[in-house]
C-alpha cells in the first residue's frame, strides 16, 4: 500500500504566545464542537481518495491539541482510522503544552492509539517562560514527563528555544542540561524567529527587547550540538536531536518531500505531486472552505524543494536518488557553486551524499539560494 502521512490541527489554547503567528486561536471553547464536526465530516470526505493508502504516521499540532477534551482526540482517530488503515507500527504523536496535562487525558491517548508526546517546554527559566506568554512553569515540564512515564508513553519530546531576548548562554546551558536530565528520547532546539505582528516583534520594535545578534546565536546553536551530543542525542536534522532510533518518522516524510494529508484549519498537504491548503481562518474553515491555493508541482519547483529540505539533514542530498528522480547528474552545471561550497568549508560530499558541515547548517539558506544558482 502507499505510505501516506497524516497531520491534524487543534487550532484551540489557552492563550497566545508572545512569538507566536501559528493559526491558533484562544478563548474560542464554544467553537470546540462545530470544529470538530468540520474535522469529521472533512475526515470521513477523504476516504475515496485514500483507497490503496496506508498511513504511517500521524501528528496532532496546534495550538494546543492537549487543552481540549480527550474525547475529541480519540474519537478523531477513530474517524482517521476509518478513512484508511494504520501501519501496524505507525507512530501517533501528539503536541501537548506541559500546564494542560492530567493523568486521564494521557491515559485515554494512550488507549486510542497515541504512542508520541512532544511538550512545548521551551525553557527551563521561569522568567523566560513569563515573557514568552507560557502558561507553564519549569517545575510543570518535569511533572509532565513523570505523568506521560506513568501512562506509558516511551518516547517523549521536548521543543526548546533559544535566541530570545535576553536569555544569555549560561540559561540556556542550563534548559539543555535540564532537558537532558529528563531522559527524554527527543529534543528540538529552535532560534526564535519574530515574527511581524507579534507582541514579541512590538517589543522587539519599541525597543524593549533586544535580540542576541547571529555570533550569539550560532553559539548557542553549538552549545546545543555539543552539549546533547555529550549527552547521548544525535543531531539528525538542523534543529533536531534523537537517542539512536528515536527519530520523529513524521517530520522525516516532510524533509524526504514524502506524501501527507493535513486536515482541518490552515493544514497543508502534498498529496499526487499537488499542494494545497486549508484556510488558517477559523471561521473560513467552519463555514466550509477546504483546498485553497491548489497547485501541481512543476519539475523545477520539486528539484528545488528537494535541496532546501534534504540539506537541512545530516543525511543530506541523496545524489543517486536525484540521478534517478530528475534525471541529470547533480553535479551537472554546478561545478563552480560546489567547488566553492566546499572550498569554504559548508559541504562535504561523500558516500553518494551532498551534506552540509556544522558551518554550512548555521547559513543553509545562503547555502541552498548558491546551489540553486539563485
Amino acid at each position: 500500500m502507499k505510505p501516506v502521512s497524516l497531520y491534524i490541527h487543534i487550532p484551540f489554547c489557552a492563550s497566545k504566545c508572545a512569538y507566536c503567528d501559528f493559526a491558533s486561536f484562544p478563548g474560542r471553547e464554544g467553537d470546540w464542537s462545530r470544529y470538530f464536526d468540520a474535522l469529521w465530516g472533512e475526515l470521513d470526505g477523504w476516504r475515496p481518495a485514500l483507497a490503496g493508502y496506508e498511513i504511517r504516521t500521524a501528528f496532532f499540532g496546534g495550538g494546543t491539541p492537549t487543552l481540549v477534551s480527550a474525547e475529541y482526540i480519540v474519537e478523531t482517530l477513530n474517524r482517521a482510522r476509518r478513512m484508511a488503515p494504520f501501519a501496524d507500527d505507525a507512530e501517533v504523536t501528539i503536541e501537548g503544552n506541559p500546564g494542560t496535562l492530567a493523568p486521564e487525558k494521557l491515559a485515554a491517548y494512550r488507549a486510542a492509539g497515541v504512542n508520541r508526546l512532544s511538550l512545548g517546554a521551551q525553557s527551563f527559566d521561569d522568567g523566560l517562560l513569563k515573557s514568552l506568554g507560557r502558561i507553564h512553569t519549569a517545575a510543570q515540564i518535569g511533572e509532565a514527563v513523570a505523568m506521560a512515564r506513568a501512562a506509558g508513553f516511551d518516547n517523549i519530546s521536548l521543543d526548546l528555544m533559544y535566541a530570545l531576548p535576553g536569555q544569555t548562554m549560561k540559561q540556556w546551558r542550563e534548559t539543555l542540561e535540564s532537558a537532558a536530565a529528563l531522559g527524554v528520547e527527543h529534543l528540538s532546539a529552535y532560534s526564535l524567529i519574530v515574527e511581524p505582528g507579534t507582541p514579541m516583534a512590538g517589543r522587539v520594535d519599541r525597543g524593549e527587547a533586544r535580540l542576541p545578534d547571529d555570533d550569539a546565536v550560532n553559539a548557542m546553536q553549538r552549545l546545543a550540538v555539543k552539549r546533547l551530543a555529550a549527552a547521548g542525542y544525535a543531531r539528525y536534522e538542523i534543529s533536531n536531536y534523537a537517542r539512536p532510533g528515536r527519530e520523529c518518522r513524521h517530520n522525516l516524510v516532510y524533509w524526504d518531500r514524502g506524501e501527507y494529508l493535513g486536515l482541518g484549519c490552515a493544514a497543508h498537504s502534498l498529496v499526487d505531486s499537488r499542494r494545497f491548503a486549508n484556510p488558517a481562518a477559523l471561521d473560513a474553515y467552519l463555514s466550509g472552505v477546504r483546498r485553497t491555493g491548489e497547485t501541481r508541482l512543476t519539475r523545477r519547483d520539486a528539484m528545488e524543494e528537494t535541496v532546501m529540505l534534504s540539506t537541512r539533514t545530516i543525511r543530506g542530498l541523496d545524489l543517486s536518488a536525484w540521478r534517478s528522480v530528475f534525471g541529470e547528474d547533480f553535479a551537472a552545471g554546478r561545478e563552480a557553486a560546489l567547488r566553492r561550497l566546499s572550498d569554504a568549508g559548508f559541504i562535504g560530499i561523500e558516500g553518494g551524499f551532498l551534506r552540509l558541515t556544522g558551518r554550512g547548517m548555521e547559513v543553509q539558506n545562503a547555502v541552498v539560494l548558491e546551489l540553486l544558482g539563485e
